[in-house]
């Protein structure tokens, strides 16, 4: 293990899952993890057998880290990862990168001056399916590209936004049930179907919560492929019911939902799926094979920063009651 990346986990919510993560990655090795809750912190670190800190800080100046993955609250990802880029350190920022689009230039341009990489977990990336179903686009199998739609439905209680402290605010998650939940799908919708000319309408509203962002958003699309698109994000289900991307053109589509399950449909019944794989598991995998062997990353910078753009742009329309065009 004397040649394994060192990861330091800043953010210790979801972030227990990602510092488990690296410590079952080969090639990998948890130096590690940093929480503001002390308590937390150590009891993570005496679970997988690493350091822990309150401050993220006294890790940055360690050579033997070479990773900072920030899985803090949303609005808070340039405070952490800035400073690690700064240092020298690649980062992982899990999704969505930012709450702006400034905050978010601001860590690709820390990357970028100090020659750092720089990704965005979405681990949607990392499903075979949906590397199936890029693959059959590419191919052309669905013929000329007409619908894509990101749907989720699922249950948040009111304490889920009450005890974090973070949820369901626009500075700290930069908005709701489509910027905490349904960025997944949001992120799909522009890494399968291409650039997205512009929102036509959007809508957002609080329809089952006490907070300040939407609890249900919905958004149509215009790609720049000519396809159109949807996008419904809801926490007011009953309970969660799903969480799908469907893309259909004029002779075939596929459904890919959030657990990586596929129904595909075609209009000659012969025609099977492609056969392709994602080239690694996850995130960590990835980072450790862009180190050692300068392989590419799934998400970097500049491609997670194209939902975060969309995301903005239906709030934007949402506000104005105005189509909004991309770039932004």
């Amino acid at each position: 293990m004397s040649d394994a990346i060192g990861f330091v986990v800043v953010g210790l919510g979801m972030g227990r899952h990602r510092a488990r993560m690296v410590a079952k990655t080969e090639g990998a090795r948890l130096v590690g993890v940093a929480d503001l809750r002390a308590e937390l912190a150590q009891r993570v670190a005496e679970e997988l057998g690493c350091e822990w800190h309150t401050d993220f800080r006294t890790f940055l100046d360690r050579p033997n880290v070479q990773v900072v993955w920030v899985m803090t609250p949303s609005g808070v990802h340039a405070d952490v990862a800035v400073p690690a880029l700064e240092a020298g350190k690649h980062v992982i920022v899990t999704k969505p990168m930012e709450v702006t689009l400034e905050r978010a230039d601001a860590m690709i341009a820390a990357a970028e001056r100090n020659g750092r990489l720089l990704a965005v977990d979405f681990d949607m990336r990392f499903l075979k399916g949906a590397w199936q179903i890029r693959q059959a686009i590419a191919d052309g199998m669905f013929g000329k590209l007409i619908l894509l739609e990101g749907r989720l439905k699922w249950f948040r209680s009111q304490e889920y936004y009450s005890q974090s402290g973070w949820r369901g605010t626009w500075r700290y998650d930069g908005g709701g049930s489509l910027a905490n939940q349904t960025i997944h799908l949001i992120d799909q919708l522009v890494w399968l179907g291409g650039e997205v000319a512009g929102v036509e309408a959007a809508r957002i509203g609080v329809f089952a919560h006490d907070i300040e962002t939407e609890d249900l958003g919905v958004a149509i699309l215009r790609f720049r492929n000519g396809a159109m698109g949807t996008v419904l994000g809801t926490t007011t289900c009953p309970r969660d019911f799903y969480a799908v991307v469907e893309v259909h053109g004029e002779k075939g589509g596929a459904i890919l939902d959030v657990n990586g399950q596929v129904r595909w449909f075609f209009r000659d019944e012969s025609v099977a799926p492609p056969e392709v794989s994602p080239p690694f598991a996850n995130s960590a995998e990835n980072m450790v094979a862009a180190l050692r062997g300068g392989a590419s990353l799934v998400c970097d910078g500049r491609e997670g920063r194209k939902s975060l753009e969309l995301l903005t742009a239906i709030y934007r329309a949402a506000q104005t009651g105005q189509s909004v065009s991309l770039p932004l």
